[in-house]
């Protein structure tokens, strides 16, 4: 089986049945978006919760929805599937469980913890930046932009769970 073709030697690729230059704004939201996917696989290598393996599984499969959708593919495949309000009221609910044994913020946390913990805040970090490049391209698909948006924060609240769950103390910034 041959992994290369050779069209993206010359530093241009296909997006939305148009071909870019790969440091094309859509390009770059594409790239975080895929980081991010790899990111959260990472994760799941090392969180032995089943609800929240669960939750990553479903995001996972979201982010290759959403990178979908901004590629075009979706566009091609009538039947293709879109992040919707279904998506996003996932996200916040799962946010509002989890939230449930964190404790309040009074200062700003360390982003450390244990390995499950500190690598859903990486997640976390690189959702925000898949969520500007995503803004910077341009997208207005509104359940995109909420869905990205509600990622983000319902990594940082999962990072909390983490550390709770694994008994490791937080550390807060002092001035």
């Amino acid at each position: 089986m041959k992994y290369y073709s050779g069209n993206g030697d010359k530093g241009e690729t296909y997006v939305c049945n148009t071909k870019v230059s790969k440091t094309d704004g859509l390009v770059k939201a594409l790239g975080d978006v895929d980081e991010l996917s790899a990111h959260i696989g990472d994760a799941l290598s090392k969180i032995k919760y089943g609800s929240v393996r669960d939750a990553l599984k479903k995001i996972e499969y979201d982010l290759y929805v959403l990178g979908g959708q901004l590629s075009g593919y979706a566009d091609k495949v009538a039947s293709a599937k879109s992040i919707g309000r279904d998506d996003v009221k996932f996200l916040e609910s799962e946010m509002e469980a989890y939230a449930k044994d964190t404790d309040a913020i009074e200062k700003f946390i360390y982003p450390n913890g244990l390995a499950d913990a500190t690598s859903i805040n990486i997640c976390r970090a690189v959702a925000r930046r898949a969520e500007r490049a995503i803004l910077e391209a341009g997208v207005k698909d509104e359940f995109i932009l909420k869905y990205i948006n509600r990622l983000s924060s319902f990594l940082f609240v999962l990072f909390r769970h983490l550390n709770k769950a694994d008994n490791f103390k937080e550390e807060t910034f002092r001035v």
